[in-house]
């Protein structure tokens, strides 16, 4: 399963925000493959770059079992 990370240790997640946040990885908004995870960074960047930025946003694979972050 795929999530995406804005910052490091800060995940993407189903709620309000500006956007939705979370700091635990098994709390984060997975998708089933990369490009539904890339279609929605893309989404929230574009939504918010007039007023926040993120440093090194990206999409990470994260094993389902062992809860194991890759690059």
């Amino acid at each position: 399963m795929y999530i995406i990370e804005f910052e490091k240790g800060v995940y993407a997640t189903k709620g309000n925000g500006d956007p939705s946040r979370t700091l635990k990885v098994e709390n984060a908004q997975r998708f089933s493959d990369e490009i539904s995870a890339k279609t929605k960074l893309d989404i929230i960047i574009e939504r918010i770059k007039p007023y926040r930025k993120f440093s090194n946003p990206q999409i990470r694979w994260v094993d389902e079992i062992s809860g194991i972050l890759k690059s």
